[in-house]
């Protein structure tokens, strides 16, 4: 990426299961976000998302979850606004999109929120410098929306997206997914009916 885009490379990270310590190579992914000072014309994107891509940069697990966002797009009032979202690997489809307004906003108002609490610096500034403190209710939207969308396509997931809900709205902190079950398991009862009275009162 400094290749490409040189000194617009404002900064990048590890988020995801690398960053929340839960990472497991026969079954997770690579999740990489970075900043750049401005947005790359679409071609810069096409071109950074070839370089990216499996085989030409070999993934060594299931996959790369490559986002990289305009500095100024971080703070869209929607949520933050990508400039590319990659997916890409030996385990999973390649997926390289350009446009955040058709994709669902959620996935990455979540991922966001998530970095700007846990993320592995890679280089540059540190993502709280970077990352805006998003409103609660838009998250709290995100939370709802993500919620339904794992009942409606991954039931197990679905349990594990409730309790990171759960323990968001209670304790303020994003926990890894392994966390997350081990968290909603001590409390009992349904996690996803508790996390939707709670995200239903905000």
């Amino acid at each position: 990426m400094r290749d490409r885009l040189g000194d617009r490379l404002v900064s990048a990270w590890v988020v995801g299961s690398g960053a929340l310590g839960d990472f497991d190579p026969q079954r997770s992914d690579i999740d990489v976000q970075a900043v750049v000072s401005e947005r790359p014309a679409r071609a810069e994107l096409e071109d950074v998302a070839a370089a990216l891509s499996h085989p030409e940069l070999r993934c060594p697990v299931r996959g790369l979850e490559f986002v990289l966002y305009a500095r100024e797009d971080l703070r869209d009032p929607r949520g933050p606004a990508f400039s590319l979202n990659l997916n890409t690997g030996p385990g999973m489809r390649r997926h390289a999109g350009y446009d955040p307004d058709a994709e669902p906003r959620f996935w990455f108002i979540l991922d966001v929120a998530i970095a700007r609490q846990d993320a592995r610096p890679l280089q540059g500034a540190p993502p709280r410098e970077l990352l805006p403190d998003l409103p609660r209710a838009l998250v709290v939207s995100a939370l709802r929306d993500a919620l339904a969308w794992w009942q409606a396509n991954d039931p197990a997931g679905a349990i594990v997206s409730a309790g990171r809900s759960w323990a968001w709205l209670e304790e303020g902190r994003w926990l890894s997914k392994s966390e997350a079950s081990a968290w909603t398991a001590r409390r009992g009862g349904d996690p996803v009916k508790t996390a939707q009275e709670l995200l239903g009162r905000g």
